[in-house]
């Protein structure tokens, strides 16, 4: 049986559901990060396959093993060891869009959270402090404003096919046009990145993170949003200016923002959007439920399978 390894930092059941997808033929064996590393290499050692569930990738576990396919779990790839990657000659696949139904969930809760001032809401109420952050004036609803979707591959339309639910205009910004048919289903206009900013309620961020998109999301762009403008990221911090945005939130020169991600993960206590009553924060956990892990090692799995039998890989990633 053909040997893979699933590189990972979880406990049961998450292990296990991950695992039973393994194909008929192939044999998987953990190698969990929190073990002493030469555990982790000695589980690694002689796998024709690696599927990485997490971002921690020893280089020693990936010199161990020398895959034929190395097949990450997540949509992005810029946590990876590049150089060494490259150095072995290793092919990379990402999740497919595997996890475009939980992202796109998760950056829609955002949305309506930052829109509704939920968190300030419920903690209000918990403390007897009854509708206190509310005043007619500072919640709003998704129906008529425009969503501006910065990225729109598997994530980005699983995005406007939910806010399109909620009456909202679909902007978006990429490199590649959707197909005319795909447009008009989901009532999508593309514009240059410029205008996106500029004319969108909402900014939804769904763009990889390589070295051409870093602080893609510069201080002119922020410079040039509304003041009722809210910013949402569930891709990667460092998409991002933070510092501009940190500045634009305080100023009051945009409305709010519903961040996942951050420059720096995790986030520093002392990162001033923890303290900001217009700000919504998670730990990086968009792509992160009970459902997802079952889609995405159904498709890291069959992807392998495809590979071995000689076929091309699904999502497979230029590095």
């Amino acid at each position: 049986m053909k040997k893979i390894a699933l590189v990972h930092s979880h406990d049961e059941p998450i292990y296990g559901e991950m695992a039973r997808h393994t194909p008929a033929g192939f044999e998987t064996v953990g190698v969990d990060v929190r073990a002493p590393l030469a555990e982790q290499v000695a589980a690694a050692r002689g796998a024709e396959y690696l599927i990485l569930s997490g971002t921690e990738l020893p280089d020693e576990v990936l010199r161990a093993c020398g895959p034929g396919l190395l097949q990450i779990l997540s949509a992005g790839w810029d946590y990876l060891n590049l150089d060494l990657v490259r150095e072995m000659e290793v092919p990379v696949a990402n999740n497919g869009g595997a996890n475009s139904w939980a992202v796109a969930d998760h950056a829609v809760l955002l949305i309506l959270a930052v829109y509704h001032r939920l968190i300030e809401s419920d903690a209000a109420v918990r403390a007897g402090r009854w509708r206190e952050p509310l005043d007619g004036t500072n919640a709003f609803e998704l129906a008529g404003k425009t969503v501006g979707l910065l990225g729109m591959g598997a994530i980005g339309r699983q995005v406007a096919r939910r806010v399109r639910a909620f009456d909202a205009r679909v902007a978006y910004c990429d490199p590649v046009a959707l197909p005319s048919d795909l447009e008009s289903e989901l009532s999508a206009v593309r514009t240059g990145i410029d205008d996106l900013f500029a004319s969108s309620d909402v900014v939804s961020i769904h763009v990889p993170l390589v070295e051409e998109t870093r602080h893609l999301v510069s201080r002119r762009l922020i410079g040039t949003m509304r003041p009722t403008a809210v910013l949402v990221n569930t891709a990667r911090g460092a998409l991002v200016d933070e510092g501009a945005l940190i500045e634009a939130l305080a100023e009051g020169r945009i409305a709010g923002a519903g961040l996942d991600v951050f420059e720096a993960e995790p986030i520093d206590p002392g990162n001033p959007l923890l303290g900001m009553s217009n700000v919504v924060v998670t730990p990086h956990s968009a792509g992160t439920n009970w459902d997802a892990w079952s889609r995405r090692a159904s498709f890291g799995y069959a992807n392998v399978a495809r590979f071995d039998r000689g076929e091309e890989p699904l999502g497979l990633v230029s590095i």
